[in-house]
Formats: C-alpha cells, structure tokens, sequence
C-alpha cells in the first residue's frame, strides 16, 4: 500500500490571502470560513471515486478477522484470493509493522475540505498510475512517509515526587508576572474560547479534566481508510503527555485558561512517540470541522501543537520527498491562520541551532521554554531559517506541574515535566485569556498583542528568545 496526501499546486504555492476582517461599519464578529478554496481541489476524489477508490466517508465492512471464512472456500475448491492489505488468517509476528486491513477496492480515499487536500491509499500500482495520470498536473503528490514526533522527553533537573489524587500546590503555580492570577481575579478564565489539541490524548477522567465535556477524537493508525475509521469517544491517554499539556493550558484546578472548551485528537501513539503526515492532517481536518459548526463560527480559537519534523529529512528520506512534506504541513498551518485560529507551536527540545518544522513556519507561534526564574532552558531549541529567527516567544516550560495518568484503582497523578511541549500549552492558555477579553480580535492580532505585551528576557549568548516571556496583562 502506498499514502500520498494530495494537495492542490495554487495551495501549496500561494501564500495565505487574509479574509475580511471586519467591515467599513466596524463590525469585528466574523463566521469561521472553510479557509481558501482553490478550483480543483474537488477533482482529486471525484477522479479517486471513479477509479473505484472507496471512500472513508463511507465505512466499508470490516475484512474477517479469524480467517476462517477463507478457510471454509477453500475447502469448497474455491480459488485463493490474493489480499491487498493485511492477511487477516494469519497473526502478525511481535514487532512486526502494523498493516492496513483493506476490502476488495483498489484502494481509499478521504477528502479534507477545510485543510484542502485529499489523502489517497493506494492497494494496486496500476490504480496510483491512472491517478497519477489524471491528477499530477494539479496535485502534489505527497508521499506520507516522513515521521513527526513530539520533542523528545527532558529531565525535569529536579523532579518533585508524584502527587497522588486532589493534591494542590501550597500556592499557584504561576507567579504573578505571568498574569494569570490578575485575569483569574477579573473572571478572564477563557470562558467561550474552543482550544484545539493535537497529542497522545487526554484522560477525561482525571480530576483536573473530569468537571468538563471534552470533545475528543482518536485518529486511528489509518485514519482514512473506511475500514479503520476514527473515532469520537470518552478521551484517554495511555502516555501521559497530552493530559500534562491540557492541564497546563486547561487544567480546572491548575491550567492558564480552565474555563476554554477543550477539543482533543489523539494523533500520536504512546509507544513509538511517532505520527504521520496523514493523522495530523485528520486531526487538524477534525479540529476545524468542529470549530465551523454553526454554533461555533463566530466564537475564537486556538490550537496547540507539541510536534514537528526535524530542520534535516531523515535517513532515508529523500531532500525532495521531505521539501514536499514540509510544504503540506505549512499549508495546513495557513488553513488554521485563514480560518481565524492562532497555532502555538513548541519550538523543540534539541537545544540551540535544532529548530524543526512546523515552528520555523511564519504562519506558526513558535515557542521556547524558561524556567520560574525567567533562565533560558538548556534544552530549549532555537536558531534562524532564512530570515526568521525562532522562537517568537517564551513560555514557562520547566518542572511544570499538571496532571498526567490514573491507576487501575482510579488513583490520579500530578508531575512536573519539562520541555518546550510544556511551555507551548502554557502560551496557548494566555493567548485563550486574551481572545476570552475580546472575543472579537483575529487570530493574526492576538499574536501581535502576546508579542508586543512579553516580559523582556536578558540577551542570551547561546538561544535565541525571541520577544520574551509572554504573560496576560
């Protein structure tokens, strides 16, 4: 089986084209758009769907699981059907690369409006030719082979002992420059603001999530294809990470904004700390469909991403292939920017002169870790690419306390943790704050008020620390 996400050529070249942003009359309240639209971004599954490609919008029956029905044709003389997918009479070896059940089509495809692209499975070679045929002098073809990641896990240098169920700090966790106990006392808590995730998951069950409803969707390991589909069900999280960065950014008892209505989509697995290209734009496709529904398309949002892809393709991945999977990602950026959603982004954890993608992105808020003391973390990535120097800005991101897992018996934990994936949601709960003060600003103004509003840091000789520590004020 081969992935490809099919991206219109005029989307992934063009840039971004600001909407309309209010009117002569003043008015500043503004519908959530699908985004640009772009002439031919329909062509891509009309021509899949008459190729015979199934659509994922459309489940499909499940292949046998017990290879037992095979089994029973064959003892009938019935000719052996060769298996596109994973053959499912036989159990996978340990640690064998998982496979993509698949029916009889020659493949599947799902088509994201509102990021613009279509992700295509293909099951036979001669069917990705015919496409190619049809498609290739409109559509990139973007191989989906390039894994992104979280940062990788950082010593929190003096971790406190895990806190066991309620348990509060003797006093907040965020001290008063931040700003985030002036607006708590003047009811800015970021009631009406929707919050986007895209992480490991979250326990809805935990205490610092359980008073809230949280919306919440698990992005399969094949998340378009109609046998595996995605799910929208109770939030859980077999890793940790992104329950401790929804309780930073959200937490009830502990988080920046508590009073946000958090969207979850579980897009990277807790074993392997890896996603696709694919997952991401499913999550992100998910994220904004939510976000447009009637009820929501006037309301202000924000989305945090604690993952990215390396500045170098990695082994094995060619500089061309790996230019095409940046190029899809920055465009999905620009659909969040378009659709009036500021995207925080974690700058990496691999020190100075390591920023991945998509924080080198213009489009993204790139964003560093600090510690209480307002001391740059070691770990903390930046650099320049091109122009653009990273971070933009600076958050809280080490020994940060939030909530992380529950045991069997139901009893909750607390950790410090740290990392820019902590300091990410810790800016995306201030800019909740300011977008709860004045719902009716853009996304593109509440970055320049986070920016202009940062608490100056010290030159640093090693990092770059872009405008400062961002606080509410």
């Amino acid at each position: 089986m081969k992935s490809y996400l099919l991206v219109p050529k005029e989307s992934i070249e063009s840039q971004a084209r600001v909407g309309p942003r209010g009117t002569e009359q003043g008015e500043r309240v503004l519908s959530r758009t699908t985004a640009l639209r772009f002439a031919v971004a329909n062509k891509a599954p009309d021509t899949l769907f008459a190729l015979g490609l199934r659509s994922a919008t459309l489940p499909g029956s499940r292949p046998p699981v017990s290879g037992q029905e095979e089994r029973r044709r064959k003892g009938k003389g019935a000719k052996s059907a060769g298996t596109r997918g994973a053959d499912a009479s036989t159990p996978p070896m340990p640690g064998a690369t998982v496979a993509e059940q698949t029916g009889a089509e020659p493949g599947s495809y799902r088509y994201m409006p509102l990021i613009g692209a279509t992700m295509a499975h293909f099951y036979e070679d001669h069917t990705e030719k015919e496409a190619r045929g049809e498609l290739e002098r409109d559509f990139e073809f973007i191989p989906d082979v390039v894994p992104l990641s979280f940062p990788g896990p950082v010593s929190a240098g003096q971790p406190g002992p895990r806190n066991r169920g309620m348990s509060s700090l003797a006093e907040r966790e965020w001290p008063d420059e931040s700003g985030v106990p002036l607006a708590h006392a003047q009811g800015i808590r970021g009631a009406g603001v929707m919050l986007g995730i895209l992480d490991t998951g979250v326990d809805a069950d935990h205490p610092e999530h359980a008073a809230r409803v949280i919306q919440f969707r698990y992005v399969s390991l094949f998340p378009n294809s109609p046998h595996n589909p995605a799910r929208d069900i109770r939030g859980f999280d077999p890793d940790g990470h992104g329950t401790h960065v929804c309780g930073i950014a959200a937490g009830v008892h502990h988080g920046v904004a508590p009073e946000v209505d958090l969207y979850v989509a579980s897009v990277i697995e807790s074993e392997t700390i890896r996603t696709s290209l694919g997952r991401v734009a499913a999550g992100m496709e998910w994220l904004l469909h939510q976000f447009s529904r009637p009820e929501n398309s006037t309301r202000p949002a924000v989305v945090n991403l604690s993952l990215g892809f390396p500045l170098m393709p990695p082994p094995g991945i060619s500089e061309a292939d790996y230019n095409l999977n940046l190029r899809a990602l920055q465009t999905m950026i620009r659909r969040l920017l378009d659709s009036n959603v500021l995207p925080v982004v974690a700058a990496g954890n691999s020190g100075p002169d390591t920023v991945g993608y998509p924080a080198a992105f213009p489009e993204s808020l790139a964003v560093g870790a600090v510690d209480f003391e307002r001391n740059v973390a070691t770990f903390s990535a930046s650099g320049t690419v091109g122009r653009r120097g990273v971070p933009d800005i600076m958050g809280y991101g080490v020994n940060v306390y939030s909530s992380t897992e529950r045991r069997c018996n139901n009893q909750a934990f607390y950790e410090r943790m740290s990392g820019t994936s902590m300091a990410a949601p810790y800016v995306a709960g201030i800019a909740a704050l300011y977008r709860c003060r004045a719902p009716d600003l853009t996304a593109l103004e509440v970055r320049d008020l986070i920016l202009s509003n940062a608490v100056k840091l010290p030159r640093s000789g090693t990092h770059k620390t872009g405008k400062g520590l961002a606080v509410f004020r």
